[in-house]
């Protein structure tokens, strides 16, 4: 599945199950925030033409690397099954909990023509995209997959890949929400301790024999805040919501259960809440309310 804005919640469920993740979200609410004097910055710390290559065998790596585990996991799965063991499920559960649904490619893409889609020039079917711009992407795109892939790289090659971003000293994914009720969902988040992931996890467990309307409501919130040009506005929320679902101390096993879309749900369902029916709505916030007693915090 390729990533792009309107998708943002299912590639943060692939950056919640990396060891990671939150690091990849860090650079992506950077990117989104950059004008052109950041780009110009980034640009300048550029790695050179080695870099080329450099990402070409990141590429390879992670491609290869990453079928050749589902392909062991998958075989050992079936293996065990045949010979009547019940620890296949356990492989099996364990492959749903690391598959993620894009690759580096796509966060590549995702980056260079979603998120500074404005740095491209266009003349009818061509478009060529601004050179300084091209090589700021070069620094995020190395930077996002140095976490992305950190499983699958040596620790001095993803160094290398993160050190031109790191030296550009850009400041810019600390920033709140600029989304308020958004940020004060996330703040109550953050302060989750373990009762409180408890009762996310348990509400999760109550409300998921009603769930088949969640993704039906979800693909309405992502496209009317993709109508009302909320997009980039609700893809940094959801990349806001992975530095908080991992503050909170959820990991990669209560997303693969369903707590990350019990987040990313209450939390396109707070930038869209006025533009999605009532009952799409409702879906989206069922498990924050079980939890809290209440609605989330309104605009």
């Amino acid at each position: 599945m390729p990533y792009s804005l309107v998708n943002a919640p299912a590639l943060g469920y692939d950056l919640v199950r990396l060891p990671h993740g939150e690091q990849v979200a860090d650079v992506l609410r950077t990117a989104l925030a950059c004008t052109a004097d950041h780009l110009g910055a980034l640009a300048a710390r550029h790695p050179g033409p080695d870099r080329a290559e450099r990402w070409a065998a990141v590429l390879d790596r992670g491609a290869r690397e990453g079928v050749r585990e589902n392909l062991v996991l998958a075989d050992r799965a079936l293996e065990l099954a045949l010979a009547g063991d019940g620890t296949a499920s356990a492989l099996l559960l364990r492959r749903l909990e690391r598959a993620a649904l894009g690759d580096v490619a796509g966060l590549d893409r995702l980056i260079r023509h979603d998120v500074l889609d404005w740095t491209w020039l266009r003349s009818g079917d061509l478009a060529v995209q601004d050179p300084d711009a091209a090589e700021a992407c070069d620094v995020l795109a190395d930077a996002a997959a140095s976490a992305y892939c950190s499983e699958r790289l040596p620790d001095a090659v993803r160094r290398t890949m993160a050190a031109p971003y790191l030296a550009a000293g850009l400041d810019l994914s600390g920033s709140p929400s600029p989304h308020t009720a958004v940020q004060a969902v996330l703040d109550v988040l953050v302060g989750a301790d373990g009762p409180a992931r408890q009762a996310w996890r348990q509400a999760v467990d109550d409300v998921r024999p009603g769930t088949t309307g969640w993704a039906p409501a979800m693909h309405q919130a992502s496209w009317a805040v993709m109508l009302a040009d909320r997009l980039r506005l609700a893809a940094d929320a959801q990349m806001q919501a992975v530095l908080a679902f991992r503050a909170a101390g959820f990991d990669g096993r209560d997303a693969s259960y369903g707590v990350w879309n019990a987040v990313s749900g209450v939390v396109q369902a707070t930038v869209a809440s006025d533009l999605l029916p009532e009952p799409d709505r409702q879906r989206l916030v069922a498990v924050w309310t079980r939890v809290h007693g209440e609605e989330p915090p309104g605009p």
